[in-house]
Order: structure tokens, then C-alpha cells, then sequence
């Protein structure tokens, strides 16, 4: 039992001093403050007012003020919160709470309290403690944790899965051990810290500043311990003017002195081997793949051997060529060049795949016409290709491997910042929705399982009643002639973000029948999987023609005048929307739509016009400072996978001397890294 923080296990309480947090970059004096500022992820300056009291008591006071617009969800996450800034202070201060929490053995952990009998329990007056003693049951499951036998689990303390989990309108992100760099008598928040800053354990490194420079990791001199990696001492002519000077130590050989082609067959027990424009060879998938094919003759399929280099015969000078990973079959349309002992492979891989190289492989490509184009073996083994010694090669390719694991880990951690800044700007877009702007406004009822209570000014309605659907075929003729050009929509020139891409057109004759008709202001909302469930829809003021056509897999809504249309797309786009339209879908799997009806019986909560103005203007507010984010880390995206094309284009052909560079260990699980744009795997063309 504990009552004051001063008693043998008074650092147990909340209030106990002694043991600093440092969370997002900001440094917490104790877990009481990070507790109370969780109540305000909507509010920064209320959870800056509270974190920068000195004391656990004065940060718990300056938030009673502002209980009654504490998070909507308060009640039903308060114990989530506190779990999680328990163990925090552990991972943070393993060494002191550990200790003190493995001194209480067995006993019951109770915390004594003059007047809560919630997180702790209340001396009745025959002087039994009642109460539910929440924080003293945390500290014991705690506690069983510690004594596990795997103690390291809590070292690191993942972020909490429920809305709006922020400080200082920032996501709040994983949190690792830190006893070696938080001392007890330390700030509250870093100086060398902005107020709203990233915490940078997400990417293990300082967040990007400038320039290409200082992208985060990537940088090989990162991987050569800081040492400057500069060209060879010494260069000759090449005698080829795409590749120009290159070490005077290297030869430049043809792909026939590299190379010996391989045409065997007869091995149809071995995997079905796949070339992607992105990625290079890999085993193909026929469960999980997008395309499902039937295979035909596996006797006709060439074997690749494991270290082999195969590639796309007319994909060749896009990049369809890579190194076999294992045993494997290629399509007979695909050629497949076995290596000589004194090459490597993947050095030749990533030349093979430069965009200099490429241009050379069109060059040397033969057809009827320019987009039908084959490398052939007879001209693939003419083509003249740098040497450097074998060794060389080796430690070039380990050197490009190893910046690719940690590119791919750089880029991976960047991708799933933009997903959980996404998931929380929808996350605060479906609070305004569903309960307004006003957290103190008096609520009603609704009988609706997702949405329990709305504002109680606001009406229930169905989507039915404040839209039509699908508008009738016999106002498309009217006003517009038949050559007159005007806006299609394919589904792919329609964003999961609500944008649209009007610059494809044709004539009203073209697309009178057959296509989905809509209009300016109207609301179009993809119906079919994935692209209901991830999204796809939008408002249609920035249409460029007053009316347009598009693919038949929209649904059309038009709002009437008791609802602004921008607040009927956010409607459609909440995620209890989604969630419920994927689990109405019919259709064979792979074809399923939403149907009709269920979009037409959706309830929401509707407000008056002028409050939709309002939360529209709001939404239009947090939409521009999260995409703001979104858009920088996009840019940071951008900006590493073009370094490293330029990084992998000096390497290999000797612009840039990495012998010297001792390499660390690779990524077991990036190995062989995809760090392609952020467009879907796509192999290239597959004959089978």
C-alpha cells in the first residue's frame, strides 16, 4: 500500500517525481502529466500548459478547468492511457521503477486515497480499503509482466490504437528504452526541441532537414563511418560514350565474355519464376497475385538457376531483368544468361538497370516496331559492359544492397507516418461529422448502434432524403450538343483523397450510353472492391465541364437543399461508411459492389446548413496542416529513391570509389529491398 510519495513505495504513484519521460521529442516530468494531456489531444495549449508545471499536483490542477472538453472517448480510453503511460515510465526508467516495482513481491499493490475509489480505494470506517483500485491492479499486471521471464518485451511501448492519439497535434509514436539519456532532474521539455517535434525514435535518426545531404540514414556515408566516399584515384577513356571514363584498373568486356545463355528444360517441378519492372526476379505468387493465369506446358519453360540473370526479351529496356533467387522456370520468352565465375551477378543486375544502360538495350533492340522491340541473346551478347575485378563487384554489390535495406527501411518508416497522419486527419474529420465542433453542446439519443448520441439540435436522416441517385439518362441530352467535349472519369483519375484528374475528355456521342453521367457539384462514390473500401470518391465542384461521364462503377449523388454537397462526400466518406458498405457488398469474390440500398438506408446526423459551413471550413483546416505533413514526407520519398538512382548509377560505373567502405550488417528482412514509388508491385508482361 501506498499513500505519499515520499513512503518506501510511494514512487509507485503517479505523483512520485524522480522519474522524467520523454515522449514525441518532449520531455514529461512525470506520468501524471502525460496522463492529464492525453485528456486534450484536440487542444495543444492546454496539454503544453499542463506538461510545463513543475509539479505532478499543479499539472493535475490546470487541467480540472478544462475536464468538460476532455476527448469525447475519456471515459471508455482512461485505462487504455494509463496502461500505456505506466509503461512508459517503465521503459523509460527501467532501472529505479523496475527495482521498486519487483520489491513488492507478491503483495497486493493498493493505492491508498482520501477521495477516489476508482484508481484507488477509500479506508472505510471499520478501516478496510474499499475501491476498485485501478492503478494498483496496472501496476500488478505490470508487475507479472516484469517477472515474466521476458522482460525485454517492455522495453519498447507501442502506440495506442484509438483516435486522435496526440500530443501537440503529432501522432504519438512508438517509445523505446531510455534510462541512458533522461535524467531525473532534466526540463520538462528540450530545448533542442521545437514544441510540436517528431519523436525521432520512429526512423532511429534526426528528422531530414535539407537537401539531399541529410536524408535520413541513407546516406553512404553513413555507411562508410562518416568517411567522405570520392571518385577513383585514377580514370582512362572507356571508348563508349554512354559510359565515358572509368577506373584504370577496370576492362570493359562484352555481355558474350560475362554471359553464356541457358536453354534447358524438362524441369516441371521447380516454381514458376516472374520478372518485375521494379523488384527484378522473384518466385511468382499464383495464390495472393493479382493476375490468375492458368499455366501451360511447364516442358516449355526455360530453368533458371539460382544466381542466373534472366530477362524480358521486349521489357528489357524498361528494367525487367534481375538475378534468380533460386531454382526456378522462366517463361520461354524470357532469356536466361548464366554467369561466368568471375562475375557477379547482382553488380551486373544493378548496371543492367541503370537508365544509361537501358537506353543502350533499346539501342540494341530489334522490331517491326519501336514499342515491340526484343533484346535477342545474339545482340544482348554484343553489347560491351564495364569489369571490374571480381572482388570489386562483390563489395559493389554488397555496398548497393546494403543502402538498400536501409533505403527500404527509411522508406517503409515514412509510408507508415503518412498511413497513421491519414488515419488521425480522418480520425478528427469523423468526430466533426458525427458530434459537431462543440464538445459541451447538449446530446440526444439515436437508437444507432455506431453513432450512440449527436448534438441535439441535429436531425436523423437517411441519405435517401437529402440526395438522389444515379440522375436519369434523359438530362444528359439536354443543353449540350453531341460534339461538344467534356470531362471522363476513369476510376483510376479518382483519388482515395477525393481529388480528380480531368484532363481526359471526349464528345457527348462517345459517351451518352455506356458510362455513368454526373454534373458539377455532384457526388460520385466508387461502389466496387477495393475502391469503396479504400476510399475512391469525390465532390465534384472542381469539374471541369458543367456536366461529365465516367466509368460505370461510380454511384452518383445529388444532393438537395437541405444538405451542402461537400458534407454529403464527407459523409460518404466515414469510416463506419466504408466499414459497413464493404460487409453489404454482393457479388462473386473479386466483383463486389455496395449496392444501391445500402447507400439510399445509411443514417447520419444532419446539422443545420450554416453549422455544415462551419465544420466544412474546420475540416478544410486540419485537412491543410495534415497534408502539409503528408506532403513533406511524400517529397522525402521522392527525394531518397532519387539519390539512390543516382547513387547506384556512380557506384557501378566507377564514378564513385566504395572500396574503403566497411559495411555494416544487413537487414535480414530487407534484403532485397522494394523501395519502388508507391504504385502497386506490377511484373512485367509474363507469357505462360
Amino acid at each position: 500500500m501506498f499513500l505519499k510519495t515520499k513512503e518506501r513505495f510511494g514512487g509507485l504513484s503517479n505523483m512520485a517525481p524522480g522519474f522524467p519521460l520523454r515522449v514525441n521529442g518532449v520531455r514529461i516530468r512525470t506520468s501524471e502529466a502525460l496522463y492529464q494531456a492525453c485528456r486534450f489531444p484536440h487542444m495543444p495549449e492546454v496539454q503544453r500548459l499542463i506538461i510545463n508545471q513543475r509539479s505532478p499536483m499543479t499539472a493535475k490542477m490546470r487541467s480540472k478547468p478544462y475536464r468538460k472538453v476532455s476527448r469525447t472517448d475519456w471515459n471508455a480510453v482512461r485505462v487504455k492511457i494509463m496502461r500505456w503511460s505506466l509503461r512508459v515510465k517503465l521503459a523509460q526508467n527501467w532501472s529505479e521503477f523496475g527495482r521498486l516495482l519487483l520489491a513488492t513481491g507478491d503483495r497486493p499493490i493498493v493505492e491508498q486515497s482520501r477521495k477516489d475509489d476508482f484508481w484507488g480505494a477509500k479506508v472505510a470506517e471499520n478501516g478496510a480499503l474499499v475501491g476498485m483500485n485501478v492503478l494498483g491492479r496496472l501496476l500488478m499486471e505490470l508487475r507479472e509482466l516484469l517477472k515474466s521471464g521476458e522482460p525485454d518485451q517492455l522495453h519498447t511501448v507501442e502506440t495506442l490504437e484509438i483516435p486522435e492519439f496526440l500530443l501537440f497535434e503529432q501522432p504519438i509514436q512508438s517509445i523505446g528504452h531510455a534510462d541512458e539519456f533522461i535524467q531525473p532532474d532534466s526540463d520538462a521539455v528540450r530545448e533542442d526541441y521545437p514544441d510540436h517535434a517528431v519523436q525521432p525514435s520512429l526512423f532511429d535518426q534526426q528528422e531530414a532537414t535539407n537537401g539531399l545531404e541529410s536524408i535520413q540514414g541513407n546516406h553512404p556515408e553513413r555507411l562508410a563511418g562518416r568517411k567522405v566516399i570520392k571518385p577513383y584515384p585514377a580514370y582512362r577513356d572507356s571508348g563508349l560514350p554512354w559510359l565515358g571514363e572509368v577506373p584504370e584498373h577496370w576492362d570493359v568486356r562484352r555481355n558474350g565474355r560475362l554471359f553464356a545463355q541457358r536453354n534447358e528444360t524438362g524441369f516441371d517441378e521447380l516454381p514458376i519464376l516472374e520478372v518485375s519492372l521494379r523488384t527484378g526476379v522473384g518466385v511468382r505468387d499464383f495464390e495472393n497475385g493479382s493476375r490468375k493465369q492458368q499455366m501451360t506446358d511447364r516442358s516449355k519453360y526455360k530453368r533458371a538457376a539460382m544466381g542466373d540473370i534472366a530477362y524480358n526479351m521486349m521489357r528489357m529496356w524498361q528494367g525487367a531483368v534481375g538475378v534468380a533467387p533460386e531454382d526456378g522456370l522462366i517463361s520461354p520468352a524470357y532469356v536466361v544468361a548464366r554467369p561466368f565465375p568471375e562475375v557477379e551477378p547482382r553488380y551486373y543486375a544493378y548496371l543492367f538497370r541503370t537508365k544509361a544502360y537501358m537506353r543502350e538495350v533499346n539501342k540494341f533492340s530489334r522490331g517491326i516496331v519501336s514499342d515491340r522491340n526484343r533484346l535477342y541473346w545474339d545482340d544482348f551478347k554484343q553489347m560491351p559492359s564495364p569489369f571490374p575485378p571480381t572482388r570489386e563487384q562483390t563489395h559493389i554489390a554488397d555496398f548497393l544492397d546494403t543502402h538498400g535495406s536501409h533505403t527500404a527501411r527509411l522508406i517503409r518508416n515514412k509510408r507508415r507516418l503518412i498511413a497513421l497522419l491519414n488515419e488521425q486527419k480522418q480520425g478528427i474529420i469523423n468526430r466533426a461529422v458525427t458530434r459537431g465542433l462543440d464538445p459541451a453542446v447538449p446530446m440526444k439519443p439515436t437508437g444507432i448502434d455506431w453513432m450512440p448520441e449527436v448534438p441535439a439540435h441535429w436531425e436523423i436522416r437517411k441519405i435517401k432524403q437529402v440526395a438522389t441517385f444515379n440522375p436519369s439518362r434523359a438530362e444528359r441530352t439536354a443543353k449540350f450538343s453531341e460534339d461538344e467535349e467534356v470531362v471522363f472519369l476513369p476510376m483510376e483519375n479518382v483519388s482515395v483523397s477525393g481529388d480528380i484528374d480531368c484532363g481526359m475528355r471526349g464528345k457527348v456521342r462517345n459517351l451518352r450510353t455506356g458510362y455513368t453521367y454526373f454534373k458539377r457539384h455532384d457526388v460520385v462514390v466508387a461502389k466496387i472492391t477495393p475502391c469503396f473500401e479504400n476510399g475512391k470518391g469525390a465532390y465534384l465542384g472542381n469539374l471541369e465541364t458543367e456536366i461529365g461521364f465516367g466509368t460505370t462503377e461510380f454511384i452518383v449523388l445529388r444532393a438537395n437543399q437541405e444538405i451542402n454537397p461537400q458534407y454529403l462526400y464527407e459523409v460518404s466518406m466515414l469510416h463506419v461508411f466504408r466499414r459497413d458498405g464493404k460487409m453489404a457488398m454482393t457479388g462473386a469474390a473479386g466483383q463486389q459492389r455496395v449496392p444501391l440500398s445500402f447507400m439510399r438506408e445509411f443514417l447520419f446526423g444532419l446539422p443545420k446548413p450554416h453549422e455544415q459551413r462551419e465544420i466544412l471550413d474546420y475540416i478544410q483546416a486540419v485537412s491543410n496542416q495534415f497534408n502539409q505533413k503528408i506532403k513533406k514526407a511524400k517529397s522525402e520519398i521522392s527525394l531518397t529513391l532519387e539519390y539512390r538512382e543516382r547513387l547506384i548509377a556512380d557506384v557501378v560505373t566507377g564514378k564513385l570509389d566504395v572500396r574503403g567502405v566497411d559495411l555494416p550488417e544487413l537487414d535480414a528482412d530487407a534484403a532485397t529491398p522494394d523501395i519502388s514509388h508507391d504504385a502497386a508491385h506490377q511484373p512485367a508482361e509474363v507469357d505462360a
